[in-house]
């Protein structure tokens, strides 16, 4: 059974990782993982994926459609005695060419490590407020005083040519 990871690790890891993805090098991501890690993105990808090649396609087309994205580092929780962390971060930048180019967004998000493997992140999850992103990029609505499903409810009975 490996050792429990230390605080000192997971901070430096969190640290790590956010200077690899504002480095916009894959190279630099994919050196974290492990080759078989588990990915959870399902906000953005329609699944999850297995392994790292399979992290390469994600990694790229995130660089794809939002060349400028960068993050901010908030917060970094750590649990060393589970081998776990959790990195609040701000992301920003400028909406996708074929979406919105002169919009910008800035929305808040998680990167959850739930596990390592030889020093290299072997779980992952993903949790951020992509509608808020939609919105500030002009392609959602506001909501205009709807809360939670009423308001994703509401966008069900827009017709394409009200699509903002």
């Amino acid at each position: 059974m490996p050792a429990p990871l230390t605080e000192t690790f997971l901070r430096d890891f969190s640290t790590r990782w956010l200077a690899a993805w504002n480095s916009h090098d894959t190279e630099q991501v994919l050196a974290l993982l492990h080759p078989d890690v588990r990915w959870e993105d399902t906000v953005f990808w329609t699944g999850v994926i297995e392994g790292r090649e399979g992290v390469r396609a994600y990694v790229e087309r995130i660089w794809e459609v939002m060349p400028d994205v960068a993050f901010d580092d908030v917060q970094t929780f750590t649990s060393p005695g589970d081998g776990r962390a959790l990195c609040l971060f701000r992301q920003y930048g400028h909406g996708p060419a074929k979406l919105a180019p002169d919009a910008t967004f800035s929305t808040y998000g998680c990167d959850i490590f739930l596990g390592f493997a030889d020093g290299l992140l072997s779980s992952y999850l993903a949790q951020y407020e992509i509608t808020e992103m939609m919105r500030q990029l002009g392609v959602l609505p506001a909501r205009e005083g709807r809360i939670g499903g009423a308001y994703l409810l509401s966008l069900l009975h827009r017709s394409p040519a009200n699509a903002g």
